[in-house]
């Protein structure tokens, strides 16, 4: 299934406007912050997935975040966008896309993932 198919199980657009992706510091841009202090510009889900984008290469779509796959196995990496945009889950004999949570406000990693701590 393509991107532009994905997007309309989805309910909207994977990536968000060109003026929020400019905000989004480049790849290595934040190397020199602490990890707890960078800011998170990007949340994406599906089920109990769950990705944060801190730097972005808006040309690649190339991320750098912090993903958790399995409860208690989160860690920093590197996140092709264009790859987990065409990720579908399947559950309950549905098809569940990944999706940009909407209602996400750009905060520090330290406030953002302390819901993660157990």
């Amino acid at each position: 299934m393509q991107v532009a198919a994905i997007d309309r199980l989805r309910g909207h657009a994977f990536y968000p406007s060109d003026d929020v992706l400019a905000t989004i510091p480049s790849l290595y841009e934040t190397e020199n912050v602490r990890l707890d202090d960078k800011v998170l510009h990007l949340h994406y889900f599906v089920g109990g997935c769950d990705w944060y984008i801190a730097e972005l290469d808006r040309k690649t779509g190339e991320a750098f975040g912090w993903a958790q796959m399995a409860p208690g196995c989160g860690e920093w990496g590197y996140i092709s966008l264009p790859e987990l945009a065409t990720i579908q889950a399947q559950a309950f004999g549905m098809t569940l896309p990944v999706e940009r949570d909407l209602y996400f406000t750009p905060t520090t990693a330290r406030y953002a993932l302390s819901r993660f701590d157990d």
